[in-house]
């Protein structure tokens, strides 16, 4: 009998400290669930990516036309590249390290991918450009800025400079159409020896400019005089676009106004 009571006793304390340990699991799950938990602190939300914009950059291009400072300006603002074509004849000297290449280069140096820079050059007179649909060509760059040696040596003697001048009025309606905010830029071929009629063509090329709004560098300045045989030293045997020694003079007047110091 004594066995039978020790028996029950034991399994009373057996049963007690299980509904115990129920009692207390439960209670301890139900003050973790009801608990405010303090959440980790959240990370603040990434802020936007500030717009690169480089002040150096838009000082060196203060001798560019008022507008194109401003198309420069805001494509840094969206962080794209101003697209800047650079056009003409063979004078360009783009295939013999001319003018044209040491600019792009120049460019690139000083601009970095702010900058997108195409060479396009054409052995063509200014109607052939036109018929032969170069002007479109160029315009499906979208470029923002154009500097335009519009094929003045090449017409000479062979294309009227009225008919020239509407050559050029058709480039910037094509141009116009694609962007028509685009800045366009013109300059005359190198200067050759002894000419006659072209030295006038040049002059009425810039007097189209004026007329158009449209800047003019005019780099022969900075080149011997044309009546002086040392011109010749600076050009091919033929004159038909400068050598070495040429493409030099005029990549530095055009770097001078395309970087400022």
């Amino acid at each position: 009998m004594r066995r039978f009571f020790t028996f029950i006793a034991v399994i009373i304390t057996i049963i007690f400290l299980f509904a115990g340990h129920t009692y207390w699991k439960h209670k301890t799950t139900s003050v973790n669930v009801g608990a405010t938990v303090t959440p980790k602190e959240k990370a603040e939300p990434e802020k936007a990516k500030e717009p690169v914009f480089d002040e150096k950059k838009l000082e060196k291009a203060a001798n560019w036309p008022e507008k194109a400072q401003t198309a420069f300006e805001k494509a840094m603002l969206n962080e794209k590249a101003l697209k800047v074509a650079l056009v003409g004849s063979e004078a360009l000297g783009k295939d013999a390290n001319g003018w044209s290449v040491q600019l792009q280069d120049a460019l690139a140096d000083a601009y970095g991918d702010a900058l997108d820079v195409k060479i396009f050059q054409y052995e063509e007179r200014s109607d052939g450009f036109i018929n032969s649909g170069h002007d479109k060509e160029v315009a499906k760059f979208k470029p923002d800025v154009i500097l335009f040696e519009p094929f003045t040596l090449n017409d000479n003697g062979n294309v009227e400079v009225e008919d020239s001048h509407q050559n050029i009025e058709t480039f910037l309606s094509s141009i116009e159409k694609e962007n028509n905010e685009a800045v366009v830029i013109l300059q005359p071929p190198h200067p050759i020896h002894n000419a006659t009629i072209y030295p006038w063509q040049v002059e009425e090329l810039e007097k189209f400019a004026g007329n158009h709004n449209l800047t003019f560098l005019n780099h022969w300045p900075e080149w011997p005089d044309p009546e002086n045989e040392e011109l010749r030293s600076y050009l091919l045997e033929d004159q038909s676009a400068p050598n070495k020694k040429g493409h030099e003079v005029w990549f530095a007047f055009l770097k001078k106004y395309f970087i400022a110091e």
